[in-house]
């Protein structure tokens, strides 16, 4: 049977087919006894509405794009399945994509969405991220807002979805600093990048809080498990020997305890371990290893309300900050 279209209703009711959309729409210049009418022939009918034309002429795809640097098992997978739901809740699709941690992935990516039409775009940056210009073109020509979260970049412009990493690094090291710890390592990501740059300030500042000096050969910088694990091993031989590590992400937690198992310290005997985390990873060691909560649920779902809220325009705000808890384990 042939679907029933709006020129099919216009032309049983002798009137024309934008009067039949507008009453539809319940439209004020059409009279209410007109809007009865149509609304009554076209359920006789069974007329349906062709949502993917209106879309098209609306433009309005229910695509939200969400673009992270890489799939590791920690931090994003929670982050993705908690931006997925609220977006399920709002009637809308997600496409998530990765950039390999490169900007010219990133840009890639972003091209991808604007075919797609996505209406609305959620970014966490890749390490080559500096000039943004490829996300403001894409927010001024599409007139879709751009929510920048968890790796952003300071004074872009773009509406930002982050913790407090000052604070919580300064949480974590003054934890270790009231139980004697005066010899803490810290590792920290690529020094590129604003997270690295703030939790390394957070870790001076709460040393010189303590009066700790902050020592040159105690801060490293790693990339990965594996390099996190060499730096352990490294640190190991430095006299006097580190008293306590400090994390900053998931990844290089896994490298830390790698290198101290081998090296088969004692935890927290020897040398005491805190990090930055979603929560999951810690619980992988005997003991469990004390954290700052980041919470991958919580930055994903603030950041998908914060995309609706601009997207409908409730909001004028330009950041929202999702809170860290610390939590003390056996490993402090």
């Amino acid at each position: 049977m042939k679907k029933i279209t709006i020129k099919d209703l216009a032309k049983l009711l002798a009137v024309n087919p934008s009067t039949v959309s507008r009453a539809l729409k319940d439209h004020p210049d059409i009279s209410p006894e007109m809007r009865a009418r149509v609304k009554e022939v076209a359920a006789e009918l069974g007329y349906s509405p062709n949502w993917q034309a209106i879309s098209f002429r609306k433009r309005r795809s229910r695509l939200i794009g969400l673009i992270i640097p890489d799939m590791n098992m920690y931090f994003f997978p929670p982050v993705i399945k908690a931006i997925e739901r609220r977006v399920r809740q709002e009637g809308y699709n997600l496409i998530v994509l990765h950039s390999n941690n490169q900007l010219q992935g990133e840009k890639d990516n972003v091209d991808i969405c604007r075919h797609l039409g996505v209406e609305g775009l959620l970014v966490s940056l890749s390490t080559e991220s500096e000039n943004l210009d490829h996300l403001r073109r894409f927010r001024d020509q599409e007139e879709a807002p751009v929510v920048l979260f968890d790796r952003v970049k300071g004074n872009a412009g773009f509406p930002t979805v982050v913790i407090q990493d000052e604070i919580a690094t300064r949480s974590a090291i003054k934890h270790l600093a009231e139980r004697g710890r005066k010899s803490i390592l810290g590792l920290f990501g690529d020094p590129h990048l604003s997270i690295s740059k703030a939790r390394l300030a957070g870790y001076r500042q709460a040393l010189a809080e303590f009066g700790i000096p902050a020592r040159e050969d105690l801060i490293c910088h790693a990339y990965s498990e594996l390099e996190a694990q060499a730096a352990v091993r490294k640190a190991l031989l430095i006299t006097p020997r580190p008293d306590a590590i400090f994390a900053m992400s998931d990844e290089l937690l896994v490298g830390v305890m790698q290198g101290l198992s081998e090296s088969r310290i004692n935890i927290p005997d020897e040398i005491a371990v805190i990090a930055i985390s979603d929560g999951m990873a810690p619980t992988f060691w005997n003991p469990s290893i004390s954290f700052v909560e980041h919470s991958g649920t919580a930055v994903g779902a603030t950041s998908a309300s914060f995309l609706f809220d601009l997207i409908e325009g409730r909001t004028a705000e330009q950041s929202r900050i999702v809170p860290t808890y610390l939590m003390a384990k056996a490993s402090t």
